[in-house]
Formats: structure tokens, C-alpha cells, sequence
């Protein structure tokens, strides 16, 4: 069983970019970057008070391959959250996969603890 295999979820990355206001003048804005394929999983209590500790809230740890087009400041859209990349890690240094912290950010009309 390959790593890969894990990776049962697939997921909408998006990214601040410019954006024309149809005006002739520019904006920033979240535009589509692609999908990518990963497992996305609530960050454990100690990965929790580790962030803190480095003056970051983290609330899950997504899984990836190596290759994924992912960066901090994205949001990261599947398996009913949307979540916003804190930090990109590659733990192996091998080219093996990816771990991203990331911050799930609540969406309106959610109410708050839930």
C-alpha cells in the first residue's frame, strides 16, 4: 500500500490573485488553482499547543503528495470544510508527501462550535 492510496479525498485549492474589476482598475481575490488529491484530519491536541506555542491556530493536518500546487495563505475547499493553509511541511525530504497545517475557517450562516 502506497501513501497515495490514503489519498481518498479530492480538493479545491483556491488563491488570492488579482482580479479585474471589469473597470479597467484591479482587486485582489480568491481564484480557482486547481484540485488536488488528500486526507484532511483534526490536528491532535499536541499539534495544537505546539502552533500556539510558535504564535499559530492550527485545527487540522492535511495529507498530500509532494507534487501538489499548494502554498501558505490558500484555502483549501473539500470533505465539508474549508480550511486556510498555515504552513506547508515535507517531512521525509524525500519527494514523499506533504503535511499542511491549516485553520478552518467558518463559513456564514455556521454557528460558532460546531
Amino acid at each position: 500500500m502506497t501513501i497515495e492510496s490514503l489519498f481518498i479525498t479530492t480538493f479545491t485549492v483556491s488563491r488570492l490573485a488579482l482580479v479585474s474589476d471589469s473597470q479597467g482598475g484591479w482587486s485582489q481575490g480568491r481564484t480557482d488553482a486547481g484540485t488536488i488529491a488528500g486526507r484532511l484530519r483534526p490536528a491532535s491536541p499536541t499539534e495544537r499547543t505546539v502552533a500556539q506555542q510558535e504564535r499559530a491556530e492550527i485545527s487540522h493536518v492535511l495529507y498530500t503528495t509532494a507534487e501538489a500546487d499548494i502554498q501558505r495563505g490558500d484555502y483549501v475547499t473539500g470533505a465539508g470544510k474549508v480550511v486556510e493553509v498555515i504552513a506547508v511541511r515535507e517531512p521525509s525530504h524525500m519527494g514523499h508527501h506533504l503535511e499542511v497545517d491549516c485553520r478552518e475557517i467558518q463559513q456564514a450562516g455556521e454557528e460558532s462550535g460546531s
